[in-house]
């Protein structure tokens, strides 16, 4: 029986039975005695919380496409301590078991098949760089499902995910309050669909604010290629003619990297070419100069999922929900403003 059902015969609402099932303190002791009842009678006892010494688990599932390559490596790396960090901490404050199981491209298949037969009772995904093939397979597990920080709109799948359209415009309203019209744009056009929605985010940006985009400033660059992200920016920023008097990047690994390359190039940041990343690493902090960027609130990504998902194993509905977790702007020294 589902929470909904017990709830609906009881004439209560399914908040209230799931915070007596999961033996929360703020329901009276009559209406407590109530749901306890009920479930004995209906032979539902299972559906307490931690029966029989027993907690409910869930399966937190962290996908790195090449678990220890690449430039994203790093970025990929802070992503993952803070989203875990925020899945461990409120996994043990609902009184959840964690089990936790790290795959890559590799493993994939391998690991897909152990995790069929783990009894889990709801699963959160991590899948940054997780393809819409890989995200079907984990659709057809019999058990309840949050994706993280991906979002496919042809899916039907709960998801929590960053606000990248409502980040970058912070970002590119700040150059703009600075005094900047002529701003370039370091594109990742791989690995994520974060940086497709930062993409479509820049342009709607650009419009919304009245600023015109000179195609010649976006600079794209595919992570997955031959060469090393410092050398393809170094060479991409020599092909310029000219250059803009801001930048903004996908993150913040290409941001370092783009002011690395531009003052090997002889241009002073911010004196010359002000840049802004995305993702305020720990790295751009004590950047020189330290980066002004975007911060996301991963460890509040990984909370929000875990109440996702307790919410989706004890009320069962209809309908799918994407909550979007909003980014801020950290401002540092490496924005000039313009006379």
């Amino acid at each position: 029986m589902k929470v909904k059902e017990l709830a609906q015969k009881l004439n209560l609402s399914p908040a209230t039975v799931s915070l007596v099932l999961n033996n929360r303190p703020g329901i009276s002791e009559a209406t407590r005695e109530k749901v306890r009842k009920a479930v004995i009678e209906l032979g539902c006892e299972d559906m307490f919380s931690g029966r029989g010494g027993q907690k409910k688990t869930i399966l937190f599932v962290v996908y790195r496409k090449n678990a220890t390559q690449g430039d994203g490596a790093q970025r990929f790396s802070q992503l993952f301590s803070e989203i875990i960090e925020g899945v461990e901490s409120q996994a043990k404050k609902r009184d959840f078991q964690l089990m936790i199981s790290y795959m890559d491209q590799q493993s994939f298949q391998d690991e897909l098949l152990r995790i069929r037969g783990i009894k889990a009772d709801g699963v959160i995904l991590l899948a940054t760089e997780m393809n819409e093939n890989q995200l079907d397979a984990f659709m057809e597990l019999d058990m309840p499902l949050v994706v993280l920080d991906n979002y496919i709109g042809t899916k039907k799948y709960d998801s929590v995910t960053i606000n990248n359209e409502q980040g970058v415009f912070e970002a590119v309203s700040f150059l703009k309050e600075m005094g900047h019209r002529r701003i370039g744009y370091f594109h990742i056009t791989q690995n994520a669909n974060n940086f497709r929605d930062r993409y479509f985010g820049f342009f709607i940006a650009m419009e919304r604010l009245n600023i015109p985009i000179e195609k010649k400033y976006i600079l794209e660059f595919d992570t997955n290629g031959g060469d090393s992200l410092q050398e393809e920016t170094q060479k991409r920023l020599e092909s310029l003619k000219e250059m803009p008097t801001a930048f903004f990047a996908d993150n913040d690994i290409l941001a370092i990297s783009a002011i690395q390359s531009l003052k090997r190039l002889g241009y002073r940041i911010p004196e010359d070419i002000s840049v802004i990343g995305f993702d305020n690493m720990p790295l751009s902090e004590i950047l020189d100069p330290p980066l002004t960027t975007i911060q996301v609130q991963k460890k509040k990504m990984g909370i929000v999922a875990v109440n996702l998902l307790i919410d989706k194993m004890e009320e069962e509905g209809e309908g799918n929900l994407k909550m979007e977790v909003s980014a801020s702007l950290i401002v540092r020294q490496s924005v000039k403003r313009l006379e």
